[in-house]
């Protein structure tokens, strides 16, 4: 039996929620396994139908999940899941897995959600007023890992003055800020994937931009969180192109004479066949003034 989708447009849309294609959902699972290992333990608080746990070797699963159709359909893709139908921000346990894994639904305002949801998020983050709760879905997620996190997040969590507070919070923890591109099926926005560990001291961070239409690291770098912790994102250098001055002058140089003899060529072909009323030597006469006055100028190193 095939891995079960569930995928109600109309539901995913309330929920701000979209499919992760699969080319991402191996990229995380080669992370998780690079950090984590195999036959590990998995905590995902936006679980979906499991689509992020796809290809993770995974001895166990604890997954919750608000649409009751996409537990369903969880379960039948995972039969031995503890998976629990309810809102991620009133949920409660002591769960500790080996790492959270999420792709949290993205920009969801905290003035629109259910009351029991905000007194929730609330007493858990006081600080927490208003603005979307990006930043609340991931530091709440971190309570249930016993050390690694892997977030698919919307770009503006790395430099939107809301999730400042997150920042802070994760300090030198952040491993991994990358950018993912053609990451998902019905859209076409970027994304940020970030590796938290939550031992981690120093402030070195790596980063890289993976393509996953082309499924390969498109660029690499090694960075450092300044003092603010602001996440600045990878971005490919572009390369300048080198251009040989002389070789342009000389060109330009060439493109003016050629000009200058078509000119004089044609008022030529005017007075010669059709009799024109031309003072041509009077242009000439103009044209070597203007050369004896530049070479006079040239010669004299006269500022122009």
């Amino acid at each position: 039996m095939g891995f079960v989708e569930h995928n109600n447009r109309k539901e995913a849309n309330k929920f701000a929620e979209y499919i992760t294609g699969q080319p991402l959902r191996k990229y995380l699972a080669d992370k998780v396994k690079h950090f984590c290992g195999e036959n590990i333990s998995i905590f995902d608080g936006a679980a979906g139908s499991g689509q992020l746990e796809q290809f993770i070797d995974m001895e166990a699963l604890y997954a919750i999940e608000i649409q009751r159709k996409s537990c369903e359909a969880l379960k039948s893709n995972f039969p031995n899941a503890i998976v629990n139908n309810q809102s991620f921000f009133t949920y409660q346990t002591d769960i500790q897995a080996d790492a959270a894994v999420m792709n949290p639904p993205y920009s969801l305002r905290l003035k629109d959600l259910p009351g029991e949801d905000q007194e929730a998020i609330k007493k858990l983050f006081p600080w927490k007023k208003s603005g979307v709760v990006d930043d609340v879905f991931l530091l709440k997620s971190l309570n249930y890992t016993k050390r690694y996190g892997f977030y698919i997040m919307f770009p503006g969590v790395a430099y939107r003055k809301a999730e400042k507070k997150m920042r802070e919070l994760i300090g030198n923890n952040l491993v991994e800020l990358n950018v993912i591109q053609n990451g998902f099926e019905d859209t076409p926005v970027n994304v940020l994937f970030l590796v938290i560990d939550k031992e981690k001291e120093n402030p070195k961070i790596s980063k890289e931009i993976y393509d996953c239409r082309n499924q390969k690291v498109e660029y690499r770098e090694t960075d450092e969180l300044n003092s603010d912790f602001d996440w600045v994102m990878p971005t490919k250098p572009v390369e300048k192109e080198k251009i040989d001055i002389d070789q342009v002058t000389a060109e330009l140089d060439q493109m003016v004479i050629d000009r200058l003899e078509n000119h004089l060529a044609n008022q030529l072909v005017l007075i010669e066949y059709f009799n024109a009323d031309i003072d041509l030597l009077n242009f000439i006469t103009k044209c070597h003034k203007v050369l004896d006055d530049y070479l006079l100028m040239y010669n004299f190193a006269v500022k122009i």
